[in-house]
């Protein structure tokens, strides 16, 4: 009996231990998560103060991986804490919106607009600025000085998502790849060099098109990087800076 009860107690509270534990991992988690979706409410909330939508309202089809909003990008760094959906000025969403349906009726009802950056809040571009400062790659990070387009919501970073292939069709170089491969125009010379393949120069002028027709061109340097073609002074003169 005595072996028996010293059992007891000892199992009661080797499992409180263990409860304990598991109460303390959990409440540690939630004070992790807390602060970064309370920052992540207040910067949506922000967006729409300003005057930004939600681009899915607009087009419900179109889907977001917003890369930083993950370690998933150049720098390897989350910049946005939580921040899962895609905000821009009403009609650059309502731009996606007909983009994203030419590219079903025309192209494949299984192609998807995929955005991978779209407005950018100002203390987000300051943290990523600081990164590469001092780097080959500061040429492609605009100062927090005054801001990009990106931090006005006029900017979108974007590819074409193949739903039945599950994965972005191939346009020869990823999200985020600075170099030389990413330049628009340059696709014949790819070709040539072996850099990309013929169905990604293909997919990138499909692509280039299509926003074309909605009023978007591309950034020179950037195949993913889609703006309208308007002055940066134009710009600041029409639109609030993110400064948040």
């Amino acid at each position: 009996m005595t072996k028996l009860g010293m059992s007891s107690r000892y199992t009661y509270s080797h499992g409180a231990l263990i409860h304990f534990n598991v109460v303390q991992s959990l409440v540690s988690l939630i004070l992790v998560i807390s602060p970064l979706y309370a920052f992540s409410q207040t910067i949506e909330q922000k967006m729409l103060d300003i005057g930004l939508v939600r681009v899915r309202d607009y087009a419900p089809k179109v889907m977001v991986d917003l890369k930083y909003n993950s370690t998933d990008n150049f720098v390897g760094v989350d910049m946005y804490g939580g921040l899962n959906d895609a905000y821009l000025r009403p009609h650059m969403a309502e731009r996606l919106r007909k983009a994203q349906v030419i590219l079903e009726r025309e192209y494949s009802p299984d192609y998807r607009i995929i955005i991978y950056d779209a407005a950018r809040p100002l203390s987000a571009q300051r943290r990523m600025y600081d990164l590469v400062k001092g780097t080959p790659l500061k040429v492609y990070v605009a100062s927090p000085h005054r801001g990009g387009r990106h931090n006005y919501g006029v900017a979108v970073d974007l590819s074409i998502w193949d739903l039945s292939q599950g994965e972005p069709l191939d346009m020869g170089g990823d999200f985020d790849q600075f170099d030389a491969v990413s330049h628009v125009g340059q696709e014949d010379r790819l070709v040539r060099t072996g850099k990309i393949s013929a169905a990604a120069q293909k997919n990138r002028q499909m692509l280039y098109s299509v926003m074309r027709r909605v009023g978007l061109v591309p950034y020179r340097r950037e195949w993913w990087h889609y703006e309208q073609p308007e002055s940066m002074s134009e710009v600041r003169r029409q639109y609030p800076l993110l400064d948040f």
